[in-house]
């Protein structure tokens, strides 16, 4: 099926704080991503209709959007939330193999949107497809900070199957996928931006193609020691290990601890010696 996205490519100070700081953590990194999620509920909030408008909230990194909050602040209006928790079994270059481990489907509504960063789309489909398992909806709209074009494909075409307006809005690019199925990179050659960021992020990463989010997005808040832990095997592996851009990544104690991003980092450790268990 071929089909292409309806996607919007979203630019704002408050996206360029967010996406150009990989030092950022705490309180920080949380404020600077209501500030995103205002700005995408701000570009949307005369096309959902209140009352019939849900969020699908991917648990846990879609509590990191703060929808619910972005909405109240933007329209007023109280946003019912639908949860759902997935969980990554394997990873394969531009795909993944995902589970739903948890659904409390309550508010259906015609209307969903979604808060999540989107590489594969592999979770975003598994999600959907367990909503419609139950309910009925007519349109989605899909907020990502960092999202790949790759996954946005995937999405629109599981829509497509089941007559789902689908919408995407995206920030600052839509974003070409590492072959390690997690990098987001203004570099990577499949990347659609402004020339200005990509010739920013070289100059910040010294022209590698590093994440602009990291490998396990929203632990800047949610986990900031294991984003940090995460954040000195990047900079290990991309020769950036004095680099300001990586300021605050500390070294692991141990590796058992990243396990869960194992598919990131494992081939490019090969030739490295790693961390070891004590």
């Amino acid at each position: 099926m071929d089909v292409r996205p309806r996607l919007f490519l979203v630019h704002n100070t408050a996206l360029e704080d967010l996406l150009f700081d990989r030092n950022l953590t705490g309180v920080e990194f949380r404020r600077a991503c209501l500030r995103s999620s205002r700005h995408f509920i701000a570009h949307l909030a005369d096309e959902f209709t209140p009352g019939d408008t849900a969020e699908l909230m991917i648990l846990s990194k879609g509590l990191v959007y703060q929808l619910g909050e972005a909405t109240a602040a933007e329209t007023g209006h109280n946003l019912p939330a639908n949860l759902i928790a997935t969980s990554r079994t394997a990873v394969s270059g531009g795909d993944a193999s995902i589970e739903v481990q948890y659904a409390c489907l309550e508010a259906p509504a015609g209307t969903l949107l979604i808060g999540d960063t989107v590489a594969s789309g592999a979770t975003i489909t598994a999600a959907l497809r367990c909503y419609t398992d139950s309910h009925s909806v007519r349109r989605v709209y899909v907020l990502s900070y960092a999202g790949t074009l790759s996954g946005a494909t995937r999405i629109t075409e599981f829509c497509a199957r089941h007559g789902i307006e689908v919408t995407f809005l995206y920030g600052l690019a839509a974003f070409g996928l590492g072959d390690n199925g997690f990098d987001l990179s203004f570099l990577h050659p499949k990347t659609i931006t402004r020339t200005a960021y990509a010739d920013r992020a070289r100059e910040q990463f010294s022209g590698r193609p590093v994440s602009a989010v990291g490998w396990d997005f929203g632990s800047q808040c949610m986990a900031p020691h294991k984003y940090r832990r995460l954040s000195w095997l990047e900079a290990r592996i991309w020769g950036l290990t004095d680099a300001e851009c990586f300021a605050a990544a500390e070294e692991p104690r141990e590796m058992s601890d990243l396990a869960h991003e194992r598919a990131a980092y494992e081939h490019a450790l090969q030739n490295l010696t790693a961390p070891t268990d004590p």
